[in-house]
């Protein structure tokens, strides 16, 4: 029994071009994914002087996307201390974007 399948070669060559294109999409809906939970955790940070917000920046390095701060009590803020009750910004902002981050890199798969 012989079985022979016409146009193999171009679903192959089709499915390369498309495996080839993976780590650019996926890089372009990291960057939009950590923008928006960059831009919730913001939202999130508690406020008195506003530099906790304003040093808030994301970052996309290959297929990872960080959020974080350069704020020297940012930590204090998430945590919280043995004095002061945590008040958590980030971890909320990914929580409440996660769907949002995973819509903008499917987005990118989907002709977005």
């Amino acid at each position: 029994m012989k079985i022979s399948i016409e146009g193999l070669d171009a679903v192959q060559a089709a499915l390369s071009r498309y495996a080839a294109d993976v780590p650019e999409k996926v890089h372009k809906g990291l960057v939009l994914g950590t923008r928006i939970v960059q831009s919730e955790a913001r939202v999130e940070a508690p406020v008195d002087t506003g530099a906790l917000r304003r040093s808030i920046h994301g970052k996309v390095d290959g297929m990872t996307g960080v959020v974080s701060t350069s704020c020297e009590y940012a930590m204090y803020q998430e945590f919280g201390t043995y004095k002061m009750a945590a008040q958590p910004y980030l971890v909320p902002a990914l929580k409440n974007k996660q769907s949002d981050v995973i819509a903008a890199i499917k987005k990118q798969f989907m002709g977005g």
